[in-house]
């Protein structure tokens, strides 16, 4: 049993570390999203995507609503529609089972889930078939991941009135709250009225938590291999380090968001707008809509949170197990050198 825990440790371990490359994965890398307490108007809609083009940004405005499809063969049944005004992979990035998502342009044309696909056509190749959504027929491009029945609808470009979201693409490294604000005003949007969710932060998160184990591990290893080198060796190998990390530093600092740069962290005033912003990102991903797409990112959310608490057991199980008298136990008996047993024995 005294083995059986580190390898169940490091079993936990990796597969933590699998659960949060996985979940990051499935997050845009520079997405971000916006969720309006009231859906916009069709002036609201037209000034924001003005803004956004001025700024340089991909914007997708978009709303969820309940629909009733019908197939050729007489099927029907109930559904979600997305109906997207922009790019649809951008406020929907679901991985494709058969087909593609389609584009911006193609307003005859939607996605289906895999759950819906089963629904309607029976089989999840679906890709060329034709629907109808309340009178209206769309044909089908592709199929998307997921068990909830959904369709992903691009609209017309000329009116995103009635949505209650948005989806953009901020560049990372940037500053993407100070970025949305500014959207927001060159708009003449309340950001009062507006909830920001971070999914790019998130990412970035998630991505530095699955590197943080496999980083300490390597540390380790190395640590133990340097001991067993000659002096010589273990002083280049530590030059060579260290000059690897500066070359690399440069890079590094270049992908980092804004807030991890140490420019500030003097600042106690920093740290109380870091806690302020932090706080506000969690009560933003724990209030989510009822929506499909924010279904997904809470279900991400709950892995995540999952695969941490396997990392701190894996890290518990892990550690050398310290039988009784070993000097490494803390409650061992402590002796003197000049008296080493109770009886004077050496």
């Amino acid at each position: 049993m005294r083995r059986l825990g580190p390898v169940l440790g490091w079993l936990l371990i990796a597969a933590a570390v699998w659960g949060f490359f996985a979940a990051a994965a499935g997050l845009p890398a520079d997405g971000y999203e916006l969720r309006f307490d009231a859906p916009l108007s069709a002036g609201q809609a037209e000034s924001l995507c003005r803004a956004a083009a001025e700024q340089g940004l991909d914007l997708a405005l978009w709303r969820e609503e309940p629909v009733t499809l019908t197939t050729a063969l007489g099927r029907r049944t109930t559904a979600r529609r997305i109906a997207v005004y922009g790019s649809p992979s951008l406020c929907f990035p679901a991985d494709a089972v058969c087909g593609t998502v389609p584009g911006a342009g193609q307003t005859d044309g939607c996605a289906v889930s895999a759950g819906l696909a089963d629904a309607l056509f029976g089989n999840r190749d679906a890709a060329g078939l034709t629907l109808t959504a309340d009178g209206e027929s769309r044909r089908v491009t592709g199929v998307l991941t997921g068990k909830e029945a959904f369709l992903l609808c691009p609209e017309t470009a000329d009116s995103g009135a009635g949505c209650s979201a948005a989806s953009l693409r901020i560049r990372s490294g940037g500053n993407p709250r100070g970025t949305v604000q500014s959207l927001l005003q060159r708009a003449g949007l309340a950001e009062s009225d507006t909830v920001l969710l971070p999914v790019g932060t998130l990412r970035q998160f998630l991505t530095a938590a699955g590197w943080l184990p496999l980083v300490v591990t390597a540390l380790l290893l190395a640590r133990q291999l340097g001991q067993r080198l000659p002096s010589g060796l273990r002083r280049a190998a530590g030059f060579g380090v260290l000059l690897a990390a500066a070359l690399a530093l440069p890079a590094l600092l270049g992908v980092l968001p804004r807030w991890l740069i140490p420019a500030r962290w003097s600042d106690p005033g920093f740290w109380t707008d870091l806690a302020d912003m932090a706080r506000q990102s969690l009560l933003a991903f724990v209030s989510l809509p009822d929506t499909v797409r924010d279904h997904g990112l809470a279900g991400q959310l709950l892995a995540s949170a999952g695969c941490a608490l396997m990392l701190c057991a894996g890290a518990l199980l892990s550690r050398p197990a310290v039988t009784p008298g070993d000097p490494a136990d803390p409650d061992a008996p402590k002796t003197s050198g000049r008296h080493r047993s109770r009886w004077g024995e050496p």
